[in-house]
């Protein structure tokens, strides 16, 4: 008997069908929005972790430079800090914008002869040497703080407000 033949005396109903229900279909979206929530929650956390960590790193690379820059060219270099732009920059150039998403503090160095754009945070000097004050970048209370060596002009890290 043909295959076609055995279904000629039963109503449609019986028939298997091939798609899904729509109880079926909720039930995805719904596993998927409970998917799509938990992992924008955890992207969003890494992204804010990742500006921070780079931040950090980005600070760290500037004031390493201004230190080298002072040491080659054999003159002072001053760091500065422009809170409303949220940059630190070097002698006036080469800024490094902070993003929004990390918190910035900073303690000033008080030297009225620099005329320079923004607060003096650190001068490093051609002797080696360096003044300043303290630089700290830090998210959700925690961070790390710059200083440098008055005597040798290194900069030095510590965590701020706990272990970041």
């Amino acid at each position: 008997m043909p295959v076609g033949a055995m279904n000629r005396g039963f109503p449609a109903a019986i028939t298997k069908s091939s798609g899904f229900t729509l109880l079926e279909l909720l039930v995805v979206l719904v596993l998927a929005a409970m998917a799509v929530t938990i992992v924008g929650g955890s992207a969003q956390s890494f992204m804010a972790r990742a500006q921070y960590h780079q931040a950090v790193r980005e600070v760290a690379g500037q004031l390493g430079h201004a230190r080298s820059l002072s040491v080659q060219e054999g003159r002072s270099v001053v760091v500065s800090y422009q809170p409303g732009e949220r940059e630190l920059t070097i002698d006036g150039q080469q800024p490094l914008h902070l993003p929004d998403g990390v918190d910035v503090t900073w303690e000033a160095v008080d030297l009225p002869q620099l005329a320079q754009p923004g607060q003096v945070i650190f001068v490093f000097n051609a002797d080696g040497g360096a003044r300043g004050g303290v630089f700290t970048v830090s998210r959700s209370g925690q961070g790390i703080s710059f200083r440098v060596n008055w005597l040798l002009g290194t900069v030095e890290q510590a965590p701020a407000g706990g272990a970041s």
